[in-house]
């Protein structure tokens, strides 16, 4: 009876630990938030929406290779003062507010991939680097980042680049 009491008390933590991580909106990853996965995805649509699906990966390639590979450093990655055109004016301001980031790229018919990607990557489930370990991305570069860093790969419009 000593083995039916344990068993049942473990199911029932389980059950609550799953109740509690669904009302609550729990991050998938101790580090990564649900908002933080939100704004994550919003840069792969907002950078990338128009290169599809592979042009949005390779976006989330360049932020794992930024992050040391490290999900749980994305979101400082993301947040980093102009390192994605897109968030510019967000990432300026003292107090940076994603929202009408978050909304726009919501409304676009990418965003459901781009979450379900970026909750594929949390989880550690990012695939092979097509990108060859590119750290930055720009459809026309200027010819320093030719200068100073490795040409890598061309995915959709935006060339690829590591740095030396």
């Amino acid at each position: 009876m000593k083995i039916f009491h344990s068993s049942l008390q473990h199911t029932t933590l389980g059950l609550i630990v799953a109740i509690a991580f669904v009302l609550c909106g729990s991050s998938l990853s101790a580090g990564v938030s649900s908002y933080e996965r939100k704004i994550i995805a919003s840069v792969l649509v907002l950078e990338a929406a128009n290169q599809g699906e592979a042009g949005m990966l390779a976006v989330l390639h360049v932020i794992n290779n930024r992050a040391g590979g490290d999900p749980n450093r994305a979101i400082n990655v993301v947040a980093r003062r102009k390192a994605f055109s897109f968030l510019n004016s967000i990432t300026s301001q003292k107090h940076p507010d994603y929202g009408p980031a978050l909304r726009r790229a919501m409304k676009d018919r990418t965003w459901a991939w781009a979450l379900e990607t970026v909750d594929n990557y949390i989880a550690g489930h990012l695939g092979e680097d097509f990108t060859d370990g590119a750290t930055h991305y720009c459809i026309h570069p200027p010819a320093s980042w030719r200068e100073q860093m490795i040409y890598t790969a061309q995915i959709g419009k935006h060339h690829f680049f590591q740095e030396i």
